[in-house]
């Protein structure tokens, strides 16, 4: 059998599957944000001709009489039993974030792993018999080499006249070479939407190119959860290992044309991201992160060479992790308190980095305290009928007076939904002008009103809309965002009593990651997101900026491995007080 896939085209040979799992197979950008379990309804797609399994009880719940009348139906919930076409709506397809430079490269002495030395030997004579190798080790010390690199020796030091340069990682040469050639290294950070990769001269320390890309995971579930069930098999494992190792050594690819070198340069890459995403990097199953009591297979820091980990860099450098903390906080949480250094300050800060997983540290130099709260992926867009990801045409901004909605979108277009945000701000002004109460329920009539089945208030009317329709939120969608919100606020709430202070005594907070930037700081107060006091600081992308410092400077890797160490995490889903203060904080 075939399916076409319009507007784009694409027709593709399948057997009896889903379209989504089609879809995902070629990698077509189909929203599936509940990973295909038939939930979030971000799926949709229309039947044009052909022929698909009968509608599922859960279309049924979430397609409303006039879509299914238009045969729109669920991608991940309708198979092919015949060649068919079907078009993908605008609304359903996915499209590449938004991404703006945010990163804070502070000034460090650099010391990295990985160093070139000029070495000139004497050649042998017949007073002299020792080996080659030996020769060398007396120039720089006790060295290892891989076998593949002691092949080549002898033969690149006669051709070199017995000049050469060798480029070592720690005690270990991974590259004998005439030339003079330059030497880098990559920060890579796999967050659960979004990857970047910096590429740094290591012999002067700038950032000399930048790449950015969604993490292709996504499409097999927008959030952590998702992807560890998805996980549970070798098979599948393997697919999303492989999909975020095609989508990095595509950005390897564009940092190298981008700085006109190749890839063979980069000899070391410090990787960052969540306890899960570090996982499925390094092709381990994560399916004891999500089950009591959450333990990761490693937390230390790890290194592995290039050729056994599947990045596409010199074969003979070393891919390097930061040490995870605990649960789902990882190598990226240690990542950002490099940045920040909380651990070295007299004054209680937070540090905390708000996403699909939201992790939370605070603390000072005596203490530190660690915890990361199911806020779910609401900030991203999912569980809510227009929420979608910061990308081009979402609503990011949003002032409400009187009957009058006053909307900014990502780069001026027509609006096409509302990204986190967007949400923070509309829910802050539905409340500030009365329009919802403390538990997100509509209070009066409104002249944007209307009852579709539920009542909606309208953001944006039909018109204004790229897609012809209006885009509205109910109480449904105000409940999965304060769900979301109330997760993140018992979080910080529960970490400042086991410290000792109370949630206004917290004299910093730092945002780390993108999402914080485009934050209106009062709304989010007002909603409860942030403890009422202290001063806000903008981290940045914090964990790729931790990672280049990792990768500049051994004794800043070996700091944070010294402090995650100390790190005591608290896993609120055991706390007794959780639930109590979950429940009070979903209030406004």
């Amino acid at each position: 059998m075939k399916i076409t896939f319009e507007p784009i085209g694409r027709t593709l040979e399948c057997g009896e599957e889903t379209v989504l799992e089609i879809a995902r197979s070629s990698n077509l950008g189909i929203r599936s944000d509940c990973g295909g379990r038939g939930i979030c309804g971000k799926c949709k797609v229309i039947l044009i001709r052909g022929k698909l399994s009968e509608l599922t009880d859960q279309e049924r719940k979430i397609l409303n009489p006039e879509e299914i009348e238009k045969n729109y139906r669920l991608a991940c919930q309708s198979k092919v039993l015949a060649d068919s076409v079907v078009f993908i709506p605008k609304e359903s397809r996915m499209e590449a974030r938004k991404v703006e430079e945010s990163t804070i490269d502070p000034e460090i002495e650099l010391n990295a792993a990985v160093k070139k030395i000029g070495v000139f030997l004497d050649p042998p004579t017949l007073k002299d018999v020792r080996g080659d190798l030996e020769r060398l080790k007396e120039k720089i010390g006790n060295i290892e080499i891989s076998l593949s690199l002691l092949r080549e020796l002898p033969i690149l030091l006669r051709e070199n006249g017995w000049k050469i340069n060798a480029i070592l990682w720690k005690n270990r040469i991974i590259s004998i070479e005439g030339k003079n050639g330059a030497v880098y290294g990559l920060a890579i950070d796999i967050g659960s939407s979004k990857l970047v990769c910096h590429l740094v001269d290591l012999e002067s320390g700038k950032t000399v190119a930048k790449a950015y890309a969604e993490n292709p995971q996504v499409a097999y579930g927008e959030d952590i959860v998702s992807r560890i069930t998805y996980a549970r098999n070798e098979e599948n494992l393997k697919r999303l290992q492989s999909a975020v190792l095609e989508a990095l050594n595509k950005l390897i690819e564009d940092v190298c044309n981008l700085a006109k070198t190749s890839s063979d340069r980069i000899f070391e890459a410090i990787v960052v991201g969540n306890s899960v995403m570090h996982h499925l990097f390094f092709g381990i199953t994560p399916k004891f992160i999500g089950v009591s009591p959450f333990t990761p297979a490693v937390t230390s820091g790890i290194s592995y060479p290039a050729r056994e980990v599947g990045l596409r860099m010199n074969p003979e450098g070393f891919v390097t992790s930061l040490p995870l903390i605990a649960g789902f906080i990882g190598a990226d949480a240690t990542a950002n308190l490099l940045i920040t250094k909380i651990y070295r300050s007299e004054e209680v800060s937070m540090l905390i980095d708000i996403g699909t997983n939201t992790e939370i540290i605070l603390g000072n130099r005596d203490r530190l305290l660690a915890c990361s709260t199911p806020s779910g992926p609401a900030f991203e867009g999912a569980h809510i009928a227009y929420g979608m990801k910061a990308v081009s045409g979402a609503i990011d901004e949003i002032e409400i007076r009187g009957d009058e909605v006053f909307y900014k979108t990502i780069d001026d277009l027509k609006p096409k939904g509302i990204c986190g945000s967007g949400m923070i701000d509309l829910v802050a002004e539905l409340f500030k002008n009365g329009i919802i109460n403390k538990n997100g329920k509509f209070t009066k009539e409104n002249g944007r009103m209307i009852r579709d089945r539920v009542p909606k208030f309208v953001v944006v009317p039909a018109e204004e809309t790229e897609f012809g329709k209006p885009i509205t939120v109910s109480e449904r969608d105000i409940n999965e965002f304060l769900l979301a919100k109330a997760a993140i606020k018992a979080g910080w709430t529960i970490l400042s009593a086991k410290f000792g202070v109370k949630p206004e005594e917290i004299q910093k907070i730092y945002l780390a990651g993108s999402f914080g930037r485009h934050v209106n700081l009062e709304n989010a107060r007002t909603i409860g997101l942030l403890p009422p006091n202290g001063e806000i600081i903008f981290a940045g992308d914090s964990a790729v900026s931790g990672a280049k410092m990792a990768l500049k400077s051994l004794k800043e890797r070996e700091e944070i491995e010294s402090v995650a160490r100390k790190v005591e995490y608290v896993e609120l889903s055991v706390e007794r007080e959780f639930q109590r203060t979950y429940l009070r904080s979903i209030m406004l």
